[in-house]
């Protein structure tokens, strides 16, 4: 006998308490900084992104039901950002149908901007089927010929995307389709005072050029952020430490090595004058804490960080600790975008000392434990 399919609806309530207000936080950096920062682009958005993002299903393992959310890297790191505090907004398309409609509406309820998001009435909003459990892992997608594959440059959709004082790309992005890909190489190279930073994130079967490595490297080193885990780069490029990556990447002033769980390299551009520009490396450990689905935290540190970057541009420790707290929020949670804790819990995480953060555990309820 065949099964009623129920669908219900991710609880999406909650996930961001006590969101930061930018006026009050942090109290140990003066925001003031980024109104007179003469190297951010006072655009329209402080973060925007642009991608696509999935209708998810995932079967409930306690009983006969699905329940429904959203998956997309670049709507991930939108909705961490605006839980934050930061103004933010996403672009995509979607398909007319219900898909579209519950994708839209869940990230718009986060609240990200959607005003950019176009609706195809002929092509579908993709979709991603998604079984978890605490050993395996297993995804499909749906998206060939989606409604976000159809995007590509024009003068005003790059305009748009650039009237943000950060914009933040994907590779994902440009395996979608040729379209897709000029788009991401176009907003990477534009001239612009907008900050651009780019997630690998590489998705090997969403490729089928042989030409990735070479299009992935050069899109990296026209953006000013990188973020790349240390396994994607040695999937990618071959390379399996920091300063090959490094070495790959010469270009962005900022490169950001993900270690798994051992932690996270941040590679940093020093003027030094007159002599040549010098480099600085900060590691910072990552926090320890129940692991659920490791889906989305990349994008989840990526928001942490991105956050910190333009809030208090000179304390990378405090950008990488963010990025491990928002991390941590969804490695805790079956949904892509997690519950974060209140400010003042994350605030007491951020200020530990060297030792204190080492002994931290991270966990939903509550949040943390000594």
């Amino acid at each position: 006998m065949l099964l009623p399919l129920l669908v219900h609806p991710a609880d999406t309530s909650g996930f961001f308490p006590t969101p930061f207000a930018l006026d009050a936080w942090p109290t140990t950096n003066d925001l003031s900084d980024m109104s007179t920062n003469s190297e951010l682009n006072d655009g329209a958005f402080d973060v925007l992104t642009i991608g696509e993002s999935m209708l998810t299903l995932y079967r409930d393992h306690n009983s006969d039901r699905f329940s429904w959310d959203v998956g997309g890297a670049e709507s991930n790191v939108a909705r961490y950002c605006a839980g934050l505090g930061l103004h933010t907004g996403w672009i995509s398309r979607l398909g007319v149908g219900l898909a579209g409609s519950l994708v839209h509406d869940a990230i718009s309820a986060s609240g990200v901007d959607t005003s950019g998001v176009e609706f195809s009435d002929t092509a579908p909003t993709g979709l991603m089927l998604k079984e978890t459990d605490f050993e395996n892992r297993r995804v499909q997608y749906y998206r060939s010929g989606s409604a976000a594959s159809e995007m590509s440059p024009s003068r005003q959709l790059v305009e748009r995307c650039l009237n943000s004082r950060l914009l933040h790309l994907t590779g994902i992005t440009m395996a979608l389709s040729d379209g897709c890909r000029d788009l991401v190489e176009t907003l990477l190279s534009e001239p612009s005072q907008c900050l651009r930073s780019f997630d690998l994130n590489w998705r090997p079967t969403l490729w089928s050029s042989t030409e990735a490595p070479s299009l992935l490297a050069g899109a990296a080193n026209c953006a000013d952020i990188v973020f790349v885990g240390i396994d994607e780069a040695a999937a990618v490029w071959n390379v399996a430490t920091v300063s090959e990556i490094r070495r790959m990447l010469p270009d962005p002033d900022c490169i950001v090595v993900k270690d798994g769980e051992r932690g996270v390299y941040t590679v940093t551009a020093e003027p030094a004058e007159p002599a040549e520009p010098t480099e600085t490396r900060h590691f910072e450990p990552a926090l320890r804490g129940l692991v659920v689905d490791p889906m989305g935290a990349g994008d989840a540190f990526a928001a942490g960080f991105i956050f910190s970057w333009l809030t208090c541009p000179h304390d990378i420790q405090r950008a990488q600790r963010l990025g491990h707290v928002t991390a941590m929020s969804s490695l805790g949670s079956r949904h892509d975008v997690g519950r974060l804790p209140d400010s003042e819990e994350i605030e007491s995480m951020l200020d530990a000392d060297h030792e204190g953060w080492r002994k931290l555990v991270y966990n939903q309820f509550p949040h943390v434990h000594p």
